[in-house]
């Protein structure tokens, strides 16, 4: 309750300030009003209305000025459906009458409130934002943010600002920068005009068993999505870097799925969309394990993306600035290239995935043995800016197959020559490197999304 009340009439419930609020399936979203209304006029109403933030128009299919329920005790209540776009100022009024001033009194206002969508960040120090040096990336208007401090605002970085933190669960303690989900919120924004909200709960360093129901940051996001509005969109994910260093590899599909299916169910949103990606790179892989336990982390993060029903965000041809975390500008394009992802998948623009995606790995009927990789290429075509030989390795029941050649068709295909024939369960690895370089991509700049593909055919 607001007191003492000021003269007309006031808000005590309602959204905030910069707050992006969740359409509902027709792209509208219902904003309720309460509040107390104080005047010595012997009648008067409470009236509300939504306008444009920029220019003072009613937004399309809404009216103007609206009686709000008066309520014993002088409080009034009400509620506007706002269809998705904004920025929306929402204005309250006393209308007057009988007395000597029949002007209307002031009422509050919410400024620079958004209909749009909300999308909450998870995993670990790649997704709350460590990317170093300079990268053009400024706040803007529509792409706004629910804070640690549970406080709407204008996003910037960096997004995981512990400041009047009210949510220490996802307080690293390392100092944060660059992280991709502005740009994301930015490209999903140009595309679907219209505003979106971001809700960061990620950690650094955190593995999987933090993400599964009742662990910390599990049960922090729940929270933080609640104090938000109670729905979102959906969840971009990046994580397993932690899992993948402790040799843990072999336990992560079954703790990815339990926290899908946890949030799922907490949410009551059974088919939210979450949007992920594979490992970049890691320089300090001490020995040839290292190699193999990341790129078994690369599979199993394609896999899980494909039960989803979309294809993972390849991110291993990215710059870093340290060991494991993505410069600043590197951010910026895995911010991009989670908005492409998330624009054809979960919103069914007819975009072309960021990375290249393997159809199917089968031996030739040849005399020469031969493995014919098939992609879903398109124009225009691959490009090589190394030796293509360092993308693929092979191997079957009796180890390592070298590689003779590696011969791209702009078809679509790549034929890989070997130096002998596979005995057995065959599997072709692309990328197998914990640093890998991709020397084969598209003329889009395209990389091949890694993977352990089981060869086909006899």
């Amino acid at each position: 309750m607001i007191h003492p009340p000021l003269p007309g009439a006031s808000i005590s419930e309602g959204p905030a300030d910069w707050q992006i609020l969740q359409q509902g399936p027709d792209g509208h979203a219902t904003v309720s009003l309460r509040g107390v209304y104080l005047t010595q006029a012997p009648r008067c109403r409470v009236e509300t209305r939504a306008v444009s933030e920029a220019d003072g128009s009613l937004p399309a299919g809404c009216g103007d000025w609206c009686a709000a329920e008066m309520e014993p005790g002088n409080q009034w209540k009400a509620s506007l459906r706002l269809p998705a776009g904004g920025l929306y100022r929402l204005e309250t009024r006393v209308w007057r009458a009988d007395c000597q001033d029949i002007r209307p009194m002031r009422g509050d206002y919410v400024h620079h409130l958004g209909v749009g969508d909300l999308w909450a960040i998870a995993g670990q120090s790649n997704a709350s934002g460590t990317g170093t040096g300079p990268a053009e990336d400024p706040p803007e208007l529509g792409l706004h943010l629910f804070g640690n401090d549970e406080t709407w605002k204008l996003a910037s970085h960096p997004l995981e600002d512990a400041t009047r933190s009210r949510h220490p669960a996802t307080v690293h303690g390392v100092f944060q920068a660059h992280a991709p989900w502005l740009n994301f919120a930015r490209q999903l924004k140009r595309k679907l005009g219209y505003p979106i909200g971001l809700i960061p709960c990620a950690l650094g360093g955190s593995p999987i068993a933090l993400w599964q129901p009742g662990a910390k940051c599990f049960e922090n996001l729940l929270e933080m999505v609640r104090l938000s509005g109670g729905s979102v969109r959906g969840i971009v994910w990046h994580q397993g870097e932690s899992d993948a260093f402790s040799r843990k590899s072999a336990e992560y599909p079954a703790g990815f799925r339990g926290m899908v299916k946890g949030l799922r169910d907490s949410l009551h949103q059974e088919n939210l969309p979450f949007v992920t990606g594979q490992l970049a790179l890691w320089t300090s892989a001490a020995d040839a394990e290292a190699h193999r336990e990341i790129c078994r982390m690369r599979e199993h993060q394609r896999q899980l993306a494909r039960e989803l029903g979309h294809e993972v965000v390849p991110l291993l041809d990215l710059p870093i600035g340290d060991e494991v975390h993505l410069t600043a500008q590197a951010n910026l394009e895995m911010g991009r290239r989670y908005a492409e992802t998330a624009l054809k998948e979960v919103y069914g623009l007819p975009i072309r995935s960021p990375g290249i995606r393997l159809l199917r790995a089968e031996r030739l009927p040849q005399k020469s043995p031969t493995i014919r990789l098939s992609f879903d290429l398109g124009a225009p075509g691959w490009v090589k800016v190394g030796n293509p030989l360092e993308d693929f390795s092979v191997e079957d029941e009796s180890g390592a197959v070298p590689l003779l050649a590696v011969r791209p068709e702009d078809a679509g295909w790549i034929d890989l020559d070997l130096s002998r024939n596979t005995l057995g369960i065959t599997t072709v690895h692309a990328h197998p490197s914990a640093r890998p370089f991709p020397c084969l991509r598209d003329r889009d700049q395209r990389p091949i999304t890694g993977f352990s593909e089981r060869v086909t055919g006899g």
